[in-house]
């Protein structure tokens, strides 16, 4: 699963095969390399910020449309999925999530599968395109007269769903809030190289930058940058999770732990004409086989749980749709690198030589996906095709073991969620290093209480996945970097350190490229976290869902979803 942020798509994710992996969403295996150089084309540049002196506006920088490789529907009812009809309002729909949500609060939460959640609830300044570039939303333009600072104009008149204007002021509060220390946000890591924020005006706000921060853009697009209702902050506090109150297509109306939340169309959204739907229900079903089993019978319209093992029957099925795009995240296990066993780098390595990640994409995922050699997947403009994936060799994995002073074999840990995917892969690791004399012992837990053993650093191994981000840094900076908000492994790498300091201040993309680069090999070498798997971004629907599309960071946005009766 993934946590994500680590699900699909903040915290970690679920182990694969769970919509809600820390993975985000991986690319597929089918997506092959000139579709990949296609995507790389179309992005253009992969850092996030515009050469000074640039405006960007909405008029020049509208989403690019979906590559022909990702975020469309297949299978027999493909061509009733992508016919071109007027958009017709009304309806519920009805989601199924692989696992209840931890919460509704951006600016706390940690969860992946909660990410989805946020965008039917809550605009950002800007928000990632179709092509992983950045558009604008809550600002309808933004200019850079210098590296180190951004102007952006707010489009008029956008209220939350309390009523109260979402203006310049409204903006500083968030930021200012996420970075008071006092309020321990889970973001505040995320734009700590921000010095301030300015109103110049109600429909002006100033961004100053303590240096070139070159991820910028895509870490405000994300959930670092969304924007809440101050007065629904102060008046509920901590209790906002159970209160929340953006700018969204989609209003709160009730969350029901275990069984459901529901949101409401927001009439007064901004976006004329938007939403179609008037209502969406979130079902958490942990069963993939059994959340399939209601899409068939109709009970839900829509499922972001799909076991790799059921995608050929879905595909064939011409009562179902099959969805299928790129992903930004990855996949693998976890380690505890401060304590326990696996804090000795040798027995890291002995651990990630002896698993077979072969058998692993065969068994587990059914061949649908690719085995992932680092943190950076193919969707990704600083991908390396030719950066090698690790290859089981017990040989070596026992010569680890000697050099790490246990010849023998150790114990250790190994906690994952209580999917049947995740106990499947735990099982799988499990058999492959026993030969070599590891021996793990496998402890299930719901995905929340698994988030908080992370937290707390009680573990040895986990297997967890990141959602992933647009701009490479957020797959690396959250999880490897001292005081990322992430680094359940209380991992700890001058060189790291170093490298990410760089690329995060360096404004030209192939420069950064060379340091992500180093980065991967760095953090590989150092086994800090054993990479196993990059999933496909995959859904299935009825028929009778129409406008969706797969976007690139793997969340579900429905603000243009229509249901055809």
């Amino acid at each position: 699963m993934n946590n994500d942020d680590s699900g699909r798509s903040d915290a970690p994710a679920p182990v694969a095969g769970s919509r809600r992996w820390f993975v985000g969403r991986l690319t597929l295996l089918a997506f092959s390399l000139p579709a990949a150089s296609a995507l790389l084309a179309a992005c253009g540049g992969g850092s996030s910020s515009p050469p000074t002196g640039t405006t960007v506006s909405s008029s020049s920088s509208s989403p690019s449309s979906q590559p022909s490789s990702s975020g469309t529907p297949s299978g027999t009812s493909a061509a009733a999925a992508t016919t071109t009809v007027k958009p017709k309002t009304g309806g519920t729909l009805t989601v199924a999530i692989a696992s209840d949500i931890i919460g509704t609060d951006p600016q706390g939460a940690s969860a992946g599968i909660d990410r989805s959640i946020y965008t039917a609830l809550y605009n950002g300044l800007v928000a990632p395109a179709a092509n992983l570039g950045i558009v604008p939303d809550l600002a309808a333009k933004w200019e850079t007269p210098d590296p180190q600072t951004y102007v952006f104009t707010l489009q008029p008149n956008v209220k939350f769903h309390d009523g109260t204007a979402c203006d310049a002021t409204a903006v500083k509060f968030n930021f200012d809030w996420i970075l008071d220390p006092k309020n321990a946000s889970a973001r505040a890591s995320e734009i700590a190289d921000l010095q301030s924020v300015t109103v110049v005006d109600p429909q002006t706000v100033k961004f100053s930058l303590k240096d070139v921060f070159a991820p910028f853009l895509s870490i405000i697009s994300d959930r670092a940058g969304y924007i809440l209702s101050p007065d629904a902050r102060n008046k509920y506090g901590k209790d906002l999770t159970h209160h929340p109150v953006g700018t969204g297509p989609f209003q709160f109306v009730e969350w029901v732990k275990s069984d459901h939340l529901t949101l409401k169309k927001f009439d007064g959204y901004w976006q004329s004409g938007l939403p179609y739907l008037d209502q969406i229900i979130y079902r958490p079903i942990t069963d993939s086989s059994v959340a399939l089993t209601n899409l068939k019978t109709n009970t839900i319209n829509f499922l972001d749980n799909i076991n790799p093992s059921d995608i050929a029957s879905i595909k064939s099925d011409s009562s179902l749709v099959y969805w299928e795009g790129l992903g930004v995240g990855y996949t693998g296990l976890w380690l505890n690198t401060a304590t326990g066993p696996l804090a000795n780098q040798s027995l890291r390595l002995a651990l990630s030589l002896a698993i077979d990640r072969e058998a692993l994409l065969k068994v587990a995922y059914f061949g649908v996906g690719q085995i992932a050699a680092g943190p950076i997947p193919p969707s990704s403009w600083a991908y390396d095709a030719s950066y090698p994936v690790v290859k089981q060799d017990l040989t070596k994995a026992k010569q680890a073991l000697a050099t790490g002073e246990k010849p023998n074999g150790f114990t250790m840990t190994l906690k994952t969620d209580t999917t049947p995917q995740g106990s499947k892969i735990c099982q799988l690791i499990q058999e492959q290093i026993k030969p070599v004399g590891i021996d793990a012992t496998i402890q299930t837990l719901d995905f929340g209480a698994l988030l908080n053993a992370g937290s707390a650093g009680d573990f040895d191994a986990m297997s967890l996945g990141w959602s992933g981000r647009v701009d490479p840094d957020g797959n690396i900076q959250p999880i490897f970097q001292v005081g990322g908000t992430f680094n359940y492994g209380k991992y700890k790498n001058t060189t790291v350190e170093q490298l990410i300091g760089q690329e995060r201040t360096t404004s030209d993309q192939a420069s950064r490229i060379k340091i992500f680069q180093q980065l991967q090999s760095t953090i590989n070498d150092d086994v800090a976290y054993i990479f196993t798997y990059f999933a496909p971004t995959i859904y299935a629907s009825t028929p009778a869902v129409k406008g969706f599309k797969v976007t690139a960071d793997g969340l579900m946005r429905f603000k243009e979803t229509w249901l055809q009766s």
